[in-house]
């Protein structure tokens, strides 16, 4: 929750400075020419205009983060247990204007304790948040007040900063915008992004984090104190459960990109180039931005994107380590009224926004799933029938094998998983969604009316893991 009130502060003294500079030749010459003590009280009288000024456009912004423990979904059918703010991950964007008191109320509901480090804000040690150097970390169940004034303006961030290699990863992070008194660029932009990005390991659990259970095995292994990661997080969510970034032609959009994550990712945009407008929050004089297609943005790091909606259509948005788009770090760019060109179409909106079939219609019956063996097969001939009558369709990581059958009604088609990484099925036609399907596992469905299906890995959707089946 948030409050906002209007605060009563001095201006700092810099600040009233450079702003009594800025006024009239008349002034500067009446000083020039009286007495010192005329020049004085002008001066002084300078000065009350600009702290009443000042007085009147701040204010003092208020806002309470709970740290507690949360269910996550990162994309529907994979729900994690997790730490977060006020119940989600990233926690809220806090927004504030240059200038302002921040007072933040930190509530304390996990059962360790926990700090809040304002990244990229110049504040006083004691507000800085590093437990044990610049406070005592917060106990379970207490609270902490952080109050400082918003500056410099541009794209903070804020995160836990004890014991911050668990707290951290787990979901203890968020945007902080401060927005500049003065504006850094001659134009405005239509539509505003922001785009925390993360990783997730799925062997991290709050018992993990509290220290009550041991680390995973995989996590085991590695040296150093580094955690394995799973998934690859925008706003906290992956694939299709990240919503488009959404546009008009000819709309000027501003995409605001926070790592919030413990490894670098070269994010790519398909269809368009983008001039980097800031570094770390800090505005990049006009005239001398990067024109790129694709940023590199390592842990803690933030770039401002500014890209012109020149090229109406529907293009991919992602981070270019491939098996990092291939495990959820990738969105798209979507204009106002456009569709995918290819396959995907058909089944956009089951991959991008709706991620659940309606279960208005069913036409045919779930089966009971069962064990198969995980022996990765090059055949597009199913090896052995899921059910007296039945086929099989084999799910090789991004594809299925094969991606077109034409069955009788009344058959029943096996998926069974034979990649590496886990997989899901669904058909919004047909009425059916499966859970997720580990490597090795298998997810069973009975066809019973003629017609053509459209199925689609919600997961893998996006880079190409569809098919369809015909019934006659």
């Amino acid at each position: 929750m948030e409050s906002q009130r209007s605060g009563s502060r001095r201006a700092p003294l810099i600040s009233r400075r450079r702003a009594f500079q800025g006024f009239g030749g008349g002034v500067a010459a009446t000083l020039l020419g009286g007495t010192p003590g005329t020049a004085q009280a002008l001066l002084q009288q300078g000065e009350d205009r600009v702290e009443r000024a000042a007085e009147s456009e701040s204010q003092t912004r208020e806002f309470v983060l709970t740290a507690e423990e949360l269910d996550w979904d990162l994309i529907p059918g994979v729900t994690v247990r997790a730490w977060g703010y006020n119940g989600q991950i990233p926690g809220p964007e806090l927004r504030v204007r240059e200038g302002d008191l921040i007072r933040v109320i930190l509530r304390n509901s996990l059962p360790v304790p926990t700090t809040i480090h304002w990244h990229g804000v110049h504040l006083p040690p004691a507000m800085d948040g590093p437990a044990g150097l610049n406070q005592a970390a917060v106990p379970p169940g207490d609270e902490f007040i952080y109050e400082f004034i918003a500056t410099p303006g541009g794209t903070r961030w804020y995160h836990s900063h004890a014991d911050p290699a668990l707290q951290v990863p787990i979901g203890l992070y968020g945007p902080l915008i401060i927005e500049p008194r003065t504006a850094p660029r001659s134009y405005t932009y239509d539509q505003e992004y922001t785009l925390v990005l993360g990783e997730w390991d799925l062997e991290l659990t709050p018992e993990v984090a509290a220290g009550t259970a041991e680390r995973g095995p995989r996590d085991k292994m590695l040296r150093g104190g580094e955690l394995g990661t799973d998934m690859f997080l925008i706003n906290g969510r992956a694939h299709g459960a990240i919503p488009p970034i959404m546009l008009k032609e000819g709309e000027r959009v501003l995409l605001r990109l926070i790592n919030a994550g413990h490894l670098a990712h070269p994010i790519h945009m398909h269809g368009h180039s983008f001039k980097i407008v800031a570094t770390d929050g800090n505005p990049i004089p006009e005239g001398m931005e990067w024109t790129k297609d694709t940023v590199l943005i390592g842990p803690s790091e933030r770039y401002d994107l500014e890209f012109l909606g020149n090229n109406p259509g529907v293009w991919m948005f992602h981070c270019h380590v491939e098996h990092h788009m291939a495990n959820g770090m990738m969105t798209v760019i979507q204009y106002e009224g456009h569709k995918p060109t290819g396959p995907a179409a058909d089944i956009f909106d089951d991959v991008v926004g709706v991620h659940e079939p309606s279960g208005d219609h069913h036409h045919g019956t779930p089966v009971a799933s069962e064990e198969a063996s995980p022996t990765p097969t090059s055949s597009s001939v199913p090896e052995t029938p899921a059910a007296e009558g039945g086929v099989v369709i084999a799910m090789v990581d991004d594809r299925f094998d094969p991606a077109y059958l034409e069955i009788p009604a009344g058959t029943v088609v096996t998926w069974i998983n034979k990649g590496a990484d886990w997989h899901n099925v669904s058909s919004s036609a047909a009425g059916f969604a499966s859970d997720k399907i580990h490597p090795g596992e298998s997810f069973s469905f009975r066809f019973d009316n003629p017609g053509i299906y459209r199925f689609v890995c919600r997961h893998h959707g996006l880079a190409g893991m569809t098919g369809q089946i015909t019934v006659v």
